[in-house]
């Protein structure tokens, strides 16, 4: 993981980074989610049912909203929040965003390899990460996911999904043909849906659909 200090250079990565977006990103994201971005996060993160003692990894962070938004619901003196994401520029801005914010902290770093000791994490959760990156990165973030969060601990994770009835494969397909990004098609068709029942959780649960192809999943690792 890459600190403050070296924020500027990117680790390597065959995901897809998103630093040329990074300046238009907290106005483009909502926008392309219907701006039902913030409903989506923060039905994720209820899903953690968080006390206000944890520590909780946000992983493909992007500038932090939701990574503020679980750090604010933090209380005891060692719990914190951790953003991660393989761009810099997105660190960069999101640590200029939490300025000041305690219980917060940011790195550079990708998901396949995370720099985090076993057991690191008592949660963890992302939102539309998943369809940045391939297949094997999927599941190889998926196990990296489970090998940082503790024996039962609780995973969020919200994005792309096989989509149901028209509007569903409406709007899924125009999000692949507009970007052209084969990530994308590759959770279409279930990629990642069969990662996360491949991937060594105790317990996967489909807990809401939205658009008919963007799904929220409780895990229990």
């Amino acid at each position: 993981m890459k600190t403050e200090s070296d924020v500027a250079s990117a680790p390597a990565t065959r995901g897809r980074t998103l630093d040329h977006a990074a300046g238009l990103y907290d106005w483009l994201s909502p926008a392309m989610m219907f701006w039902q971005e913030g409903r989506l996060g923060r039905e994720a993160q209820r899903l953690l049912a968080l006390r206000g003692d944890e520590r909780v990894l946000d992983v493909g962070c992007a500038t932090g909203w939701l990574t503020r938004r679980i750090a604010a619901a933090l209380t005891a003196p060692d719990a914190c929040a951790v953003g991660l994401d393989a761009a810099p520029k997105m660190i960069a801005a999101a640590r200029r965003k939490a300025a000041g914010q305690g219980r917060l902290r940011f790195d550079v770093g990708v998901a396949e390899r995370l720099e985090y000791a076993d057991g690191s994490f008592d949660c963890a959760i992302s939102t539309f990460f998943f369809h940045h990156v391939d297949a094997e990165l999927k599941r190889k973030a998926l196990a990296e996911m489970h090998r940082v969060v503790k024996p039962d601990g609780r995973i969020a994770i919200v994005d792309v999904d096989v989509p149901e009835g028209v509007l569903g494969r409406i709007c899924a397909w125009s999000g692949y043909w507009l970007f052209k990004q084969e990530e994308i098609r590759e959770n279409i068709r279930g990629d990642l849906r069969r990662a996360l029942a491949e991937a060594p959780f105790r317990e996967v649960e489909r807990v809401s659909r939205h658009f008919g192809y963007i799904s929220v999943f409780g895990i229990v690792n």
